[in-house]
Protein backbone atom coordinates (compact mmCIF):
# COMPACT_ATOMS: atom_id res chain seq x y z
CA UNK A 1 0.00 0.00 0.00
CA UNK A 2 1.17 3.51 -0.79
CA UNK A 3 0.37 5.59 2.28
CA UNK A 4 -0.63 9.20 1.81
CA UNK A 5 0.61 11.88 4.18
CA UNK A 6 -2.73 13.16 5.44
CA UNK A 7 -6.47 12.70 5.23
CA UNK A 8 -6.53 15.52 2.67
CA UNK A 9 -4.69 13.14 0.36
CA UNK A 10 -7.68 10.82 0.40
CA UNK A 11 -6.40 7.59 1.88
CA UNK A 12 -4.22 4.68 0.87
CA UNK A 13 -3.69 2.56 -2.21
CA UNK A 14 -1.23 0.23 -3.86
CA UNK A 15 0.85 2.28 -6.26
CA UNK A 16 -0.44 0.51 -9.37
CA UNK A 17 -3.90 1.98 -8.70
CA UNK A 18 -2.77 5.60 -9.15
CA UNK A 19 -5.41 6.14 -11.86
CA UNK A 20 -8.16 4.99 -9.48
CA UNK A 21 -6.90 7.46 -6.89
CA UNK A 22 -6.82 10.27 -9.49
CA UNK A 23 -10.39 9.52 -10.56
CA UNK A 24 -11.64 9.47 -6.97
CA UNK A 25 -9.84 12.74 -6.27
CA UNK A 26 -11.24 14.32 -9.41
CA UNK A 27 -14.80 13.35 -8.47
CA UNK A 28 -14.45 15.24 -5.21
CA UNK A 29 -12.73 18.25 -6.72
CA UNK A 30 -15.20 18.68 -9.58
CA UNK A 31 -18.32 18.33 -7.45
CA UNK A 32 -19.37 14.85 -8.57
CA UNK A 33 -19.03 13.94 -4.90
CA UNK A 34 -19.52 15.75 -1.62
CA UNK A 35 -17.97 12.91 0.38
CA UNK A 36 -17.29 9.27 -0.40
CA UNK A 37 -15.28 6.13 0.25
CA UNK A 38 -14.10 3.38 -2.10
CA UNK A 39 -12.27 0.21 -1.08
CA UNK A 40 -11.07 -3.02 -2.62
CA UNK A 41 -9.71 -6.21 -1.04
CA UNK A 42 -7.78 -8.87 -2.94
CA UNK A 43 -7.21 -12.27 -1.32
CA UNK A 44 -7.54 -10.85 2.17
CA UNK A 45 -5.37 -7.81 1.53
CA UNK A 46 -6.66 -4.23 1.40
CA UNK A 47 -5.31 -2.82 -1.88
CA UNK A 48 -7.42 0.36 -2.15
CA UNK A 49 -8.81 2.41 0.75
CA UNK A 50 -9.91 5.85 -0.44
CA UNK A 51 -12.04 8.32 1.50
CA UNK A 52 -12.47 12.05 1.51
CA UNK A 53 -14.53 15.13 0.83
CA UNK A 54 -17.08 16.28 3.36
CA UNK A 55 -19.65 14.75 5.67
CA UNK A 56 -22.06 17.66 5.39
CA UNK A 57 -23.83 19.74 2.76
CA UNK A 58 -22.08 22.94 3.91
CA UNK A 59 -18.68 21.26 3.48
CA UNK A 60 -17.41 22.12 6.93
CA UNK A 61 -16.81 18.60 8.29
CA UNK A 62 -14.16 16.39 6.70
CA UNK A 63 -14.99 12.82 5.65
CA UNK A 64 -12.38 10.74 7.48
CA UNK A 65 -11.12 7.19 7.48
CA UNK A 66 -13.84 5.95 9.84
CA UNK A 67 -16.75 8.06 8.57
CA UNK A 68 -19.84 5.95 7.95
CA UNK A 69 -22.99 6.65 5.93
CA UNK A 70 -26.39 5.12 5.26
CA UNK A 71 -25.89 2.64 2.39
CA UNK A 72 -29.58 1.90 1.76
CA UNK A 73 -30.15 -1.32 -0.23
CA UNK A 74 -26.46 -2.17 -0.39
CA UNK A 75 -27.20 -3.57 3.08
CA UNK A 76 -29.26 -6.35 1.46
CA UNK A 77 -26.04 -8.08 0.43
CA UNK A 78 -24.96 -8.21 4.08
CA UNK A 79 -28.34 -9.56 5.20
CA UNK A 80 -28.02 -12.22 2.48
CA UNK A 81 -24.74 -13.32 4.09
CA UNK A 82 -26.54 -13.94 7.36
CA UNK A 83 -29.16 -16.04 5.60
CA UNK A 84 -26.40 -17.93 3.76
CA UNK A 85 -24.70 -18.69 7.07
CA UNK A 86 -27.94 -20.02 8.56
CA UNK A 87 -28.49 -22.19 5.49
CA UNK A 88 -24.94 -23.51 5.77
CA UNK A 89 -25.41 -24.41 9.43
CA UNK A 90 -28.71 -26.18 8.73
CA UNK A 91 -30.88 -23.67 10.56
CA UNK A 92 -32.80 -22.59 7.45
CA UNK A 93 -33.86 -24.78 4.51
CA UNK A 94 -34.50 -22.95 1.24
CA UNK A 95 -37.15 -25.51 0.26
CA UNK A 96 -39.05 -25.27 3.54
CA UNK A 97 -42.16 -23.12 3.85
CA UNK A 98 -41.55 -19.73 5.45
CA UNK A 99 -44.46 -20.51 7.78
CA UNK A 100 -42.53 -23.45 9.27
CA UNK A 101 -40.27 -20.90 10.96
CA UNK A 102 -42.84 -18.11 11.24
CA UNK A 103 -46.33 -19.64 11.72
CA UNK A 104 -48.21 -16.33 11.47
CA UNK A 105 -46.89 -15.92 7.92
CA UNK A 106 -49.27 -18.68 6.75
CA UNK A 107 -52.23 -16.27 6.68
CA UNK A 108 -53.97 -15.07 3.50
CA UNK A 109 -52.82 -17.86 1.21
CA UNK A 110 -49.11 -17.71 2.03
CA UNK A 111 -48.81 -21.08 3.76
CA UNK A 112 -46.93 -22.70 0.87
CA UNK A 113 -44.48 -19.92 0.03
CA UNK A 114 -40.97 -21.37 0.13
CA UNK A 115 -38.00 -19.59 1.69
CA UNK A 116 -36.24 -19.41 -1.69
CA UNK A 117 -39.35 -17.86 -3.29
CA UNK A 118 -39.40 -15.12 -0.67
CA UNK A 119 -35.68 -14.38 -0.80
CA UNK A 120 -35.55 -14.19 -4.61
CA UNK A 121 -38.28 -11.51 -4.84
CA UNK A 122 -41.03 -13.80 -6.12
CA UNK A 123 -43.41 -13.87 -3.13
CA UNK A 124 -45.60 -10.94 -4.17
CA UNK A 125 -45.03 -8.99 -0.96
CA UNK A 126 -43.13 -6.06 -2.46
CA UNK A 127 -45.15 -3.45 -0.57
CA UNK A 128 -47.75 -2.93 2.13
CA UNK A 129 -51.44 -2.91 1.18
CA UNK A 130 -52.26 -0.75 4.18
CA UNK A 131 -51.09 2.85 4.05
CA UNK A 132 -48.09 3.35 6.31
CA UNK A 133 -45.73 6.16 7.24
CA UNK A 134 -41.93 5.93 7.30
CA UNK A 135 -42.07 6.47 11.07
CA UNK A 136 -43.84 3.10 11.21
CA UNK A 137 -40.48 1.55 10.30
CA UNK A 138 -39.52 2.13 13.93
CA UNK A 139 -42.38 -0.20 14.96
CA UNK A 140 -40.98 -3.59 13.96
CA UNK A 141 -43.84 -5.78 15.18
CA UNK A 142 -46.45 -3.53 13.56
CA UNK A 143 -45.04 -3.54 10.01
CA UNK A 144 -44.09 -7.23 10.23
CA UNK A 145 -47.58 -8.21 11.42
CA UNK A 146 -49.14 -6.31 8.52
CA UNK A 147 -47.06 -8.38 6.09
CA UNK A 148 -47.90 -11.63 7.88
CA UNK A 149 -51.63 -10.91 7.50
CA UNK A 150 -51.39 -9.64 3.94
CA UNK A 151 -52.39 -11.44 0.76
CA UNK A 152 -49.69 -11.37 -1.95
CA UNK A 153 -50.05 -8.93 -4.84
CA UNK A 154 -49.59 -11.83 -7.29
CA UNK A 155 -49.44 -15.60 -7.17
CA UNK A 156 -46.08 -16.51 -5.61
CA UNK A 157 -43.54 -17.62 -8.18
CA UNK A 158 -45.39 -16.10 -11.14
CA UNK A 159 -43.71 -12.69 -11.24
CA UNK A 160 -40.36 -11.18 -10.36
CA UNK A 161 -40.91 -8.05 -8.29
CA UNK A 162 -38.06 -6.56 -6.30
CA UNK A 163 -39.06 -5.99 -2.65
CA UNK A 164 -37.11 -2.76 -1.91
CA UNK A 165 -38.40 -2.08 1.61
CA UNK A 166 -40.44 -5.06 2.78
CA UNK A 167 -37.73 -7.66 2.24
CA UNK A 168 -35.67 -6.37 5.18
CA UNK A 169 -38.55 -6.88 7.57
CA UNK A 170 -39.56 -10.22 6.05
CA UNK A 171 -36.05 -11.67 6.12
CA UNK A 172 -35.30 -9.98 9.42
CA UNK A 173 -38.29 -11.64 11.04
CA UNK A 174 -37.25 -14.99 9.57
CA UNK A 175 -33.78 -14.53 11.10
CA UNK A 176 -35.28 -13.48 14.43
CA UNK A 177 -37.56 -16.54 14.55
CA UNK A 178 -34.65 -18.88 13.84
CA UNK A 179 -31.93 -17.28 16.00
CA UNK A 180 -33.85 -15.26 18.61
CA UNK A 181 -31.66 -12.33 17.57
CA UNK A 182 -32.36 -9.22 15.55
CA UNK A 183 -30.57 -8.77 12.23
CA UNK A 184 -28.50 -5.95 13.69
CA UNK A 185 -27.34 -8.02 16.65
CA UNK A 186 -26.52 -11.03 14.49
CA UNK A 187 -24.52 -8.82 12.11
CA UNK A 188 -22.65 -7.26 15.02
CA UNK A 189 -21.82 -10.54 16.76
CA UNK A 190 -20.89 -12.61 13.72
CA UNK A 191 -19.40 -10.18 11.20
CA UNK A 192 -18.82 -6.59 12.34
CA UNK A 193 -17.22 -7.22 15.73
CA UNK A 194 -15.01 -10.19 14.74
CA UNK A 195 -13.75 -8.27 11.69
CA UNK A 196 -13.47 -4.91 13.48
CA UNK A 197 -15.76 -3.47 10.79
CA UNK A 198 -17.70 -0.23 11.16
CA UNK A 199 -20.96 -1.70 9.88
CA UNK A 200 -24.24 -1.41 11.74
CA UNK A 201 -27.95 -2.08 11.28
CA UNK A 202 -29.11 -0.02 14.22
CA UNK A 203 -26.15 2.29 14.73
CA UNK A 204 -25.10 2.94 18.36
CA UNK A 205 -25.29 6.60 19.30
CA UNK A 206 -21.55 6.78 20.00
CA UNK A 207 -20.94 6.60 16.23
CA UNK A 208 -23.50 9.21 15.20
CA UNK A 209 -21.07 12.14 15.29
CA UNK A 210 -19.13 10.55 12.43
CA UNK A 211 -22.09 9.70 10.18
CA UNK A 212 -22.17 11.60 6.89
CA UNK A 213 -25.27 13.67 6.16
CA UNK A 214 -27.28 12.40 3.19
CA UNK A 215 -27.83 14.98 0.44
CA UNK A 216 -30.38 14.71 -2.38
CA UNK A 217 -29.23 15.64 -5.88
CA UNK A 218 -31.46 17.08 -8.56
CA UNK A 219 -31.34 13.78 -10.48
CA UNK A 220 -32.69 11.96 -7.42
CA UNK A 221 -35.62 14.35 -7.13
CA UNK A 222 -36.42 13.95 -10.82
CA UNK A 223 -36.23 10.15 -10.78
CA UNK A 224 -39.38 9.79 -8.71
CA UNK A 225 -41.30 12.75 -10.08
CA UNK A 226 -41.18 11.68 -13.73
CA UNK A 227 -44.68 10.38 -14.67
CA UNK A 228 -43.10 7.93 -17.13
CA UNK A 229 -41.44 6.11 -14.22
CA UNK A 230 -44.49 5.90 -11.99
CA UNK A 231 -46.88 2.95 -12.29
CA UNK A 232 -48.67 0.80 -9.74
CA UNK A 233 -45.60 -1.34 -9.11
CA UNK A 234 -43.54 1.78 -8.37
CA UNK A 235 -46.22 3.28 -6.12
CA UNK A 236 -46.62 0.05 -4.16
CA UNK A 237 -42.95 -0.82 -3.79
CA UNK A 238 -41.30 2.58 -3.36
CA UNK A 239 -43.90 5.19 -2.45
CA UNK A 240 -45.77 3.60 0.49
CA UNK A 241 -44.02 5.17 2.23
CA UNK A 242 -41.72 7.36 0.16
CA UNK A 243 -38.10 7.88 1.17
CA UNK A 244 -37.26 11.27 2.62
CA UNK A 245 -33.62 12.19 2.95
CA UNK A 246 -34.52 14.43 5.88
CA UNK A 247 -35.84 11.43 7.84
CA UNK A 248 -32.74 9.36 7.06
CA UNK A 249 -30.58 12.00 8.73
CA UNK A 250 -32.36 11.76 12.07
CA UNK A 251 -31.18 10.14 15.28
CA UNK A 252 -34.24 7.87 15.37
CA UNK A 253 -33.59 6.51 11.86
CA UNK A 254 -29.95 5.78 12.64
CA UNK A 255 -30.78 3.93 15.85
CA UNK A 256 -33.55 1.81 14.33
CA UNK A 257 -33.13 -1.56 12.61
CA UNK A 258 -34.50 -1.25 9.07
CA UNK A 259 -32.50 -4.04 7.41
CA UNK A 260 -33.23 -3.25 3.76
CA UNK A 261 -32.56 0.45 4.08
CA UNK A 262 -30.51 1.79 7.00
CA UNK A 263 -27.23 -0.04 7.42
CA UNK A 264 -24.49 2.51 8.17
CA UNK A 265 -20.95 1.63 7.11
CA UNK A 266 -17.95 2.68 5.06
CA UNK A 267 -16.40 1.08 2.00
CA UNK A 268 -13.42 -0.44 3.82
CA UNK A 269 -15.68 -2.27 6.28
CA UNK A 270 -18.12 -3.56 3.66
CA UNK A 271 -15.43 -4.79 1.28
CA UNK A 272 -13.68 -6.48 4.22
CA UNK A 273 -16.88 -8.35 5.06
CA UNK A 274 -17.31 -9.45 1.43
CA UNK A 275 -13.68 -10.58 1.37
CA UNK A 276 -14.23 -12.62 4.55
CA UNK A 277 -17.44 -14.12 3.16
CA UNK A 278 -15.72 -15.27 -0.04
CA UNK A 279 -12.57 -16.59 1.60
CA UNK A 280 -14.09 -18.26 4.65
CA UNK A 281 -15.04 -21.16 2.35
CA UNK A 282 -11.40 -22.23 2.66
CA UNK A 283 -11.52 -22.43 6.45
CA UNK A 284 -12.57 -25.39 8.53
CA UNK A 285 -15.83 -24.49 10.27
CA UNK A 286 -15.80 -21.15 8.43
CA UNK A 287 -18.68 -18.72 8.19
CA UNK A 288 -19.91 -20.55 5.09
CA UNK A 289 -18.84 -23.70 3.22
CA UNK A 290 -18.01 -23.83 -0.49
CA UNK A 291 -21.09 -25.83 -1.46
CA UNK A 292 -23.40 -23.32 0.20
CA UNK A 293 -21.42 -20.38 -1.18
CA UNK A 294 -21.81 -21.70 -4.71
CA UNK A 295 -25.53 -22.24 -4.11
CA UNK A 296 -26.32 -18.80 -2.72
CA UNK A 297 -24.31 -16.84 -5.31
CA UNK A 298 -25.68 -18.46 -8.47
CA UNK A 299 -28.77 -17.34 -10.38
CA UNK A 300 -32.07 -18.62 -8.98
CA UNK A 301 -34.37 -16.65 -11.28
CA UNK A 302 -33.83 -14.29 -14.18
CA UNK A 303 -36.19 -12.20 -16.25
CA UNK A 304 -37.90 -8.83 -16.36
CA UNK A 305 -38.40 -7.42 -12.90
CA UNK A 306 -41.67 -5.49 -12.83
CA UNK A 307 -40.55 -3.19 -10.04
CA UNK A 308 -37.03 -2.48 -11.29
CA UNK A 309 -38.22 -2.16 -14.92
CA UNK A 310 -35.13 -4.07 -15.98
CA UNK A 311 -33.98 -7.64 -16.58
CA UNK A 312 -32.60 -8.98 -13.31
CA UNK A 313 -30.84 -12.09 -12.08
CA UNK A 314 -31.55 -12.87 -8.42
CA UNK A 315 -29.88 -15.58 -6.36
CA UNK A 316 -31.80 -17.76 -3.89
CA UNK A 317 -30.76 -15.42 -1.06
CA UNK A 318 -31.43 -12.16 -2.88
CA UNK A 319 -28.08 -11.29 -4.40
CA UNK A 320 -28.01 -9.54 -7.72
CA UNK A 321 -25.85 -11.84 -9.85
CA UNK A 322 -23.68 -10.82 -12.79
CA UNK A 323 -24.41 -7.13 -12.56
CA UNK A 324 -22.83 -6.15 -15.87
CA UNK A 325 -20.08 -3.54 -15.83
CA UNK A 326 -20.98 -2.36 -12.34
CA UNK A 327 -19.89 -5.73 -10.94
CA UNK A 328 -16.66 -5.83 -12.88
CA UNK A 329 -15.68 -8.45 -15.41
CA UNK A 330 -16.94 -11.70 -13.90
CA UNK A 331 -20.30 -13.30 -14.64
CA UNK A 332 -20.04 -14.92 -11.20
CA UNK A 333 -19.87 -11.61 -9.33
CA UNK A 334 -22.59 -11.12 -6.73
CA UNK A 335 -23.67 -8.18 -4.61
CA UNK A 336 -26.18 -5.37 -4.33
CA UNK A 337 -26.64 -1.74 -5.25
CA UNK A 338 -28.18 0.92 -3.04
CA UNK A 339 -30.49 3.90 -3.39
CA UNK A 340 -28.53 6.95 -4.44
CA UNK A 341 -25.44 5.18 -5.78
CA UNK A 342 -23.74 2.91 -3.22
CA UNK A 343 -22.69 -0.60 -4.23
CA UNK A 344 -20.81 -3.62 -2.91
CA UNK A 345 -19.94 -6.90 -4.58
CA UNK A 346 -17.64 -9.87 -4.57
CA UNK A 347 -15.84 -11.28 -7.61
CA UNK A 348 -14.95 -14.88 -6.67
CA UNK A 349 -13.16 -15.60 -9.96
CA UNK A 350 -10.59 -12.88 -9.28
CA UNK A 351 -10.90 -12.96 -5.45
CA UNK A 352 -11.77 -9.27 -5.30
CA UNK A 353 -14.30 -7.47 -3.13
CA UNK A 354 -15.44 -3.92 -3.81
CA UNK A 355 -17.47 -1.32 -1.96
CA UNK A 356 -18.40 2.28 -2.66
CA UNK A 357 -20.32 4.63 -0.37
CA UNK A 358 -21.21 8.31 -0.69
CA UNK A 359 -23.53 10.95 0.73
CA UNK A 360 -24.65 12.75 -2.47
CA UNK A 361 -27.60 10.66 -3.65
CA UNK A 362 -28.23 10.44 -7.39
CA UNK A 363 -31.24 9.07 -9.28
CA UNK A 364 -29.63 5.79 -10.34
CA UNK A 365 -30.37 2.45 -8.69
CA UNK A 366 -28.67 0.12 -11.16
CA UNK A 367 -25.34 1.62 -12.06
CA UNK A 368 -24.22 4.93 -10.64
CA UNK A 369 -21.54 6.29 -12.99
CA UNK A 370 -19.25 7.32 -10.13
CA UNK A 371 -19.02 3.76 -8.84
CA UNK A 372 -19.01 2.19 -12.29
CA UNK A 373 -16.00 4.21 -13.43
CA UNK A 374 -14.04 3.47 -10.23
CA UNK A 375 -14.71 -0.26 -10.62
CA UNK A 376 -13.81 -0.17 -14.30
CA UNK A 377 -10.56 1.70 -13.64
CA UNK A 378 -9.61 -0.75 -10.90
CA UNK A 379 -9.90 -3.68 -13.30
CA UNK A 380 -7.93 -1.74 -15.92
CA UNK A 381 -5.10 -1.33 -13.42
CA UNK A 382 -4.90 -4.99 -12.42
Amino acid sequence: MKTMNSAKELGNYDKKFEKVFNLFKSNIENGEEVGASFAVFHKGKLIIDLYGGYRDKDKTKAWGQDTIVNIHSTSKGLVAMIIAHLIDKGQIDLDENVATYWPEFAQAGKENIKVRTLLSHQAGLYGWKEKIDELDFYRWDYVVDLLAKQEPFHNPGEEICYHPKTIGFLVGELIRRVTNKTVGNFLKENLSNPLDAKCFIGTPEEYHNNIAELISSESLRKAFSNPEHIDQYMITAFLNPANRTKTSNTREWRLAEIPAMNCHANARSISKIYDFFMNSINLENGFIGKETFDLVTKTEIKGDDNVMKSPMQWSCTGYSVGGGKLFGKSSKAFGHTGWGGSVAFGDPENNLSFAYTMNLLTGSMLGDQRALKLVEETYNCL
